[in-house]
């Protein structure tokens, strides 16, 4: 059985010379972060998700050195390119100043769509399709992220912070260990986000919202928790963000575990295959997907201990090993030089 989707070419901005380098000047004036929210790290030049989750474990680490606890909530929403809707979308670029032609082009880079499905050689009647921004796009990232600027409103008005990058929103509140009203707190910020989602016609994946609660002190111990007609929400001793592990003591002991492992089985299928490669071809390889793998967002990792590390750079040696061909009790530091590689505590140092 096969279903496909054939969705019609979206609306092309203008195609002259003088059309596509004003074109180009409004994108870019769109960009500016006077225009998009500022803790938005999506689609930003300088930003990623390495300085969207620095942001956030640094403001953790700061309330926990001011004997603060803190909460940690990540939300997600479902399909949420695809739901975006065009008048609003169009209403929101009016009030940032674009208008006359350079609306038009918006308009008609949005509007005129059209999908059908096809199944075994038959096609469904041609609909109409009024929501949705193309994910694939240049575009449709940047309008993604101007349609949520005013999210940011309702998470402040609740006291809360936060940090998003593209569709994933984590929240932040720091509070006194004694204090008894987070949960409260929590829901009525949850309650108003829902309430915004829908007028904007999104959708919050309430069963992948996830809670993390980090003590002011090991010892401190939090009975916080979210149970309501619409959610259920109970903490995790740690949780994925972005793609990388936090654990209630950001200590990432999980995260390096979790890394280790990954690079581990990928470095036991490339050696089953190593007989018949070369070695540029083996660096290539473990250069894309080994050594990327530690690379990502390891500047989360500075300033911890060596034990705590100490998998990783096992992991970096056993590369290196593996691409010359060396046993492993061979000395990785030529081996190092000759690959222009720094040991892992050094190349985060240097990063």
């Amino acid at each position: 059985m096969f279903i496909a989707m054939e969705v019609s070419r979206w609306g092309s901005p203008p195609h002259t010379m003088e059309e596509v380098v004003a074109f180009k000047q409004i994108t870019e004036y769109l960009s500016q972060n006077c225009l998009l929210d500022p803790y938005q790290s999506g689609f930003k030049k300088g930003h990623s998700t390495e300085t969207a989750l620095l942001a956030v474990t640094e403001s953790l680490k700061e309330a926990r050195a001011t004997a603060k606890s803190s909460v940690l909530i990540l939300l997600e929403l479902s399909g949420a390119f695809d739901t975006v809707n065009h008048g609003f979308l169009l209403s929101t670029l009016s009030s940032m100043g674009i208008t006359e032609k350079a609306h038009a082009w918006f308009e008609l880079y949005l509007t005129g769509q059209s999908f059908s499905v096809s199944w075994l050689g038959q096609s469904s009647t041609v609909h109409h399709l009024a929501t949705g921004v193309p994910l694939g796009s240049v575009l449709g990232p940047l309008l993604f992220a101007i349609y949520t600027t005013s999210l940011g409103e309702i998470i402040r008005s609740h006291g809360f912070s936060y940090h998003c990058y593209a569709d994933d929103t984590q929240l932040c509140l720091s509070f006194p260990p004694d204090n008894h009203t987070v949960s409260a707190q929590m829901l009525n910020c949850l309650s108003d986000i829902s309430k915004w989602m829908k007028s904007h016609h999104l959708q919050l994946n309430l069963s992948k919202t996830e809670l993390l609660v980090i003590p002011a002190k090991p010892s401190i111990q939090h009975n916080i928790s979210i149970k309501n007609d619409f959610l259920s929400l109970a903490p995790s001793k740690a949780i994925r963000n972005l793609g990388v592990v936090i654990d209630e003591h950001l200590a990432f002991k999980d995260h390096v575990a979790s890394v280790a492992h990954s690079c581990c089985f990928t470095l036991y299928n490339i050696q089953k295959i190593r007989p018949y490669l070369t070695q540029h071809a083996t660096q290539l390889l473990v250069q894309s997907t080994v050594i990327s793998r530690l690379d990502y967002c390891n500047a989360l990792l500075t300033g911890l201990p060596g034990c705590t590390m100490r998998p990783l750079q096992m992991v970096q040696n056993a590369t290196a090993h593996l691409v010359f061909n060396q046993p492993k009790r061979a000395h990785v530091t030529p081996l190092f030089f000759e690959l222009h590689w720094l040991p892992l505590a050094a190349h985060i140092k240097f990063k």
